[in-house]
């Protein structure tokens, strides 16, 4: 078996992620994921601090976690999968994977044990409740949940 440079960044970026379950505190947890591959995106605000919460035992996608994108002030709670790759349903075909982008924008808040399958989009301040299945696009500033996950209700927003 042949080991290139590309499994050699899958097995360094599989530590990083081991080393970020690790007892830490959760606004921290992020510069370790990161080193693994997933995007995070510079604060939209000129000045603003960077802070992205995501809680132990979070499961990013070890295959291709260079498709994960996830914005400032996103909450990322204890137990969540986000996967980048499905199982495309398909005759007379064995199995065929599909991967895809996952973004997670600014202030979005993922529940405990949410699941993120697919190729999504979690808008900008939306809310998925905790144990939810997501496989489609969230729009910003809507709660969502149930598996799959259903749209709840609008968040009313004032603008300063």
């Amino acid at each position: 078996m042949r080991i290139g440079f590309k499994s050699f960044k899958q097995i360094v970026g599989y530590f990083w992620l081991m080393v970020a379950n690790l007892p830490m505190p959760i606004n921290k947890r992020w510069k370790f994921v990161k080193l693994a591959g997933v995007k995070f995106p510079k604060p939209s605000r000129v000045g603003q601090r960077r802070f992205v919460a995501i809680g132990k035992d979070v499961t990013f996608d070890t295959a291709r976690p260079y498709l994960i994108e996830i914005g400032n002030g996103a909450h990322i709670t204890t137990g969540s999968v986000i996967l980048t790759h499905f199982l495309k349903v398909m005759p007379n075909v064995f199995l065929e994977w599909e991967h895809g982008p996952v973004k997670i924008e600014e202030g979005a808040f993922i529940g405990a044990h949410t699941i993120v399958t697919k190729s999504v989009t979690i808008g900008r301040g939306a809310i998925v409740g905790a144990g939810s299945i997501v496989t489609k696009d969230i729009p910003p500033y809507e709660v969502w949940a149930g598996n799959p996950a259903r749209f709840i209700k609008k968040i009313n927003v004032e603008k300063p």
